[in-house]
């Protein structure tokens, strides 16, 4: 259970990824003799491991530091043996914000919302032909997603947006944006084809404020933050919570897929109610203690400047976000609360601009997945998500059922046609129900090097024509994936 709340502090904002599980491979298409069609470009996530502290000096070091299971439980055990002979749990509290400190700490960022450390990305200003190390990228998720372009479209029409996605999103427009223009002057073409990942969802909607859409030809959101999350929101306003039953579905989803012994020890541990009760301890006698020194010594002068987590608070909370924050210290930190506004006018610009697009002629798609538990420490978006983000919000703001219930009997659906088949979701109300793609049981981002779920992925991509969820009765638009990304239709 301590374990679980260490990974309050490690997953907060965002900072969970998922392990890397193998999947089953098929077969992928050999490259065309001569692709003819747009460049691709990929936007990616959040990338922890990719920052580098010094590069290029003895000093060099991935800010990102060591983390292993072993470090995990001696910090744990060396906490709890502290608070036990000093009888004060404030020294496991040292113990465990020192740890994350110095994993972490090197990724903070000044008042400013600037780097305060040297810290620099590996970027991808040319096509990945002119890059002889993305030979070795690994078959998941967004490298799984580039290794599979390469084969379709040839390496010299594979470009690989990689960021330091703490920053302004306004500044990696501007790199997305030179990196269209590198693709274009490239081929000759006018347009693009763009999937945006995660975090890249958020680059994305900036450069389209930014820079318009016309040199965009089909733009799809994949498990993507363009319409903000309830996880930095909630985080942001110190509302943090640890749900039984959150804990236990993301535990069997992630900790015991596989492996029914595990399955049926947190089957038991949650019936049995003292799941429940060890949340109740925690979130009410470990939690607070724990929460005061999270924020003041880690969170806040790590992650609480960082302007990309800024740029996904949701309106409703922003107020409240900025008061838990910032309160009393408005001045110093004057410049930053700035750039958030910024980004709260772009919240509120959010639809026009997307539709804006579309309507000059874009092909503006979503991908995204429901029926995974969120991670379990915090209190909003029901739990409903992709293990990583909620899917109301990487849905383009859809109505989407707590995790475990389904909308109701007496529900009234604006669209019919737009339920899930389950009735967990309603696409209606989303930003683009008629191209959003909704599928039960896919992992954040996902699409991973020859499995089923890439190949929809490009599908998407490659689609000659109007591309919309009702075009192809072979990918329609509620799916069903398998943890090994394979893809099943409803029955």
């Amino acid at each position: 259970m301590i374990k679980k709340t260490i990974s309050l502090i490690l997953a907060l904002v965002l900072a969970m990824g998922l392990c890397a599980p193998a999947f089953a491979q098929s077969e992928q298409p050999a490259a065309p003799a001569e692709y003819d069609g747009c460049p691709f470009v990929l936007v990616r996530g959040m990338e922890f491991g990719g920052l580098t502290y010094k590069a290029g000096t003895p000093e060099e070091q991935n800010c990102l530091g060591q983390i292993s299971a072993g470090d995990i439980i001696k910090t744990i055990f060396k906490g709890i043996g502290a608070g036990i002979i000093h009888w004060n749990i404030d020294y496991f509290t040292d113990t465990v914000v020192e740890y994350v400190t110095e994993i972490m700490g090197l990724m903070a960022c000044d008042e400013k919302g600037n780097s305060k450390y040297d810290v620099s990305v590996n970027s991808y200003p040319l096509s990945v032909a002119n890059y002889p190390e993305l030979k070795g990228l690994s078959d998941v998720n967004e490298e799984g997603i580039i290794k599979a372009a390469v084969d379709r479209y040839g390496a010299e029409n594979v470009y690989y947006y990689r960021y330091d996605w703490r920053l302004d999103p306004y500044i990696h427009a501007d790199g997305i944006n030179a990196l269209i223009n590198q693709a274009l002057a490239d081929s000759g073409k006018d347009k693009v084809n763009l999937v945006c990942c995660s975090m890249g969802g958020i680059e994305t909607l900036s450069y389209i404020d930014k820079y318009g859409a016309d040199k965009l030809n089909r733009v799809i959101f994949l498990s993507s933050t363009f319409c903000g999350t309830h996880v930095t929101t909630d985080v942001l306003r110190g509302m943090i919570e640890i749900d039984p039953y959150i804990l236990y579905m993301y535990a069997k989803q992630n900790l015991a897929s596989g492996n029914k012994a595990l399955g049926f020890l947190f089957d038991a541990l949650y019936k049995s109610r003292i799941m429940g009760g060890l949340c109740n301890l925690v979130n009410n006698k470990l939690v607070p203690k724990l929460k005061d020194r999270a924020y003041s010594e880690f969170l806040k002068p790590v992650f609480g400047t960082m302007p990309s987590v800024w740029a996904l608070v949701l309106p409703e909370g922003y107020d409240e976000a900025i008061e838990y924050m910032f309160g009393g210290e408005e001045e110093k930190y004057a410049d930053f609360i700035a750039l958030t506004q910024e980004y709260q006018a772009l919240a509120g610009r959010r639809e026009s601009v997307l539709k804006g697009a579309e309507e000059s002629g874009v092909s503006v798609c979503v991908i995204a997945s429901y029926n995974c538990a969120c991670i379990p420490v915090y209190t909003g978006g029901g739990g409903n998500g992709d293990n990583t983000l909620e899917s109301d919000r990487v849905l383009g703001c859809a109505k989407v059922a707590p995790l475990g219930e389904t909308l109701g009997d007496g529900y009234v659906p604006e669209d019919p046609a737009r339920v899930s088949p389950d009735k967990v979701v309603d696409l209606s109300p989303a930003l683009f129900p008629e191209t959003t793609w909704a599928i039960c049981g896919m992992p954040h981002v996902s699409c991973s090097y020859g499995t089923e779920l890439s190949g929809f992925l490009f599908w998407a991509v490659d689609y000659d024509g109007k591309l919309t969820a009702d075009c192809d009765p072979a990918h329609p638009q509620f799916m069903i994936s398998s943890y090994d990304q394979d893809l099943k239709l409803w029955q």
